[in-house]
């Protein structure tokens, strides 16, 4: 179901609602707050119980609250701005008063919050997607990576970590040449990891139709079932985006790490050959300081 779909099913099931299901439907479409809000949150807001929150975002054709969040969530993400997006991180922030905006406070509140996302993530994600992503990371003939603007530099993190673990992974950067150039050998033997959060950049879903015109297989990081970018794709991760500038990243990193990790258990000898290849022509090219030149210390130091 596509998330434009909400305010229309609202619309078409309204009418047999019970009134307590009725003015949950109404917060849903009208509110901000049904961004982010936890369903019990929320149950507590409008004085009606956990199980009618749940029960409304069935009965308007979602399989539980969690579904219609995402909808929602990808309808706002997919369309709106940088700033509209951190002013309904702002208004989350104000759910706690001025206390929630202490620096010390904040700072406590999103680590905290991030923790219990990573957390979530672990139980969400299928065994048997993620056991069958790192087999076609690994057994792929070629790999190429992209996730532009806020996913850029974490996509290049882990197209630099891949490098090290297989050969024949290209990181696709627009504006780095001609992106054609960098994927037009792109075939049905090799694979694409995309990282796609919204607002969905367009060359990051072009690049992801033309992997499945030639037949390539294409794994995302998304954040939402509904997104373009999961429609576009074999398989799909979904890390829940946060109302707040890069609200994902935590747990981003930590799904991202998993699969380095566990591709490097998966072929440890390999693993370690390649570790020591790139350990020895690093020392060729003296590319970090050994500290043997480096100045001593001032006495005052």
């Amino acid at each position: 179901m596509h998330d434009g779909d909400v305010i229309q099913r609202v619309r078409d099931h309204y009418e047999d609602m019970g009134k307590s299901q009725q003015k949950v439907a109404e917060f849903f479409i009208t509110s901000e707050e049904a961004l982010y809000l936890s369903a019990a949150r929320i149950a507590e807001i409008l004085e009606v119980s956990h199980s009618t929150v749940v029960r409304t975002a069935q009965a308007i054709g979602f399989e539980g609250f969690p579904d219609l969040q995402a909808a929602l969530q990808e309808q706002v993400f997919g369309r709106s701005t940088t700033a509209a997006a951190y002013e309904l991180g702002r208004r989350k922030i104000d759910v706690d008063g001025a206390q929630g905006r202490d620096p010390a406070s904040l700072q406590r509140r999103l680590m905290l919050e991030d923790a219990q996302t990573i957390e979530e993530l672990a139980t969400d994600i299928r065994g048997e997607d993620f056991t069958a992503s790192v087999e076609r990371l690994i057994s792929a003939v070629g790999v190429y990576v992209i996730g532009l603007r806020s996913s850029a530099p974490v996509a290049r993190s882990f197209g630099m970590a891949l490098r090290q673990l297989r050969p024949n992974c290209t990181i696709l950067e627009p504006g780095t040449g001609d992106l054609v150039d960098q994927i037009f050998d792109l075939s049905e033997k090799d694979l694409l990891f995309a990282i796609c959060f919204g607002r969905y950049a367009t060359v990051t879903l072009r690049c992801m139709d033309f992997a499945r015109s030639v037949g390539a297989h294409v794994i995302v990081i998304t954040d939402t079932p509904l997104s373009p970018a999961a429609r576009r794709a074999n398989v799909s991760f979904v890390v829940k985006n946060g109302v707040w500038f890069h609200g994902a990243s935590a747990a981003l990193l930590s799904l991202l790490n998993a699969f380095i990790s566990a591709m490097m258990v998966q072929q440890p000898e390999l693993t370690k050959q390649r570790l020591e290849k790139i350990g020895t022509t690093l020392k060729y090219f003296d590319v970090f300081d050994s500290g043997d030149d480096a100045p001593p210390l001032r006495e005052d130091e």
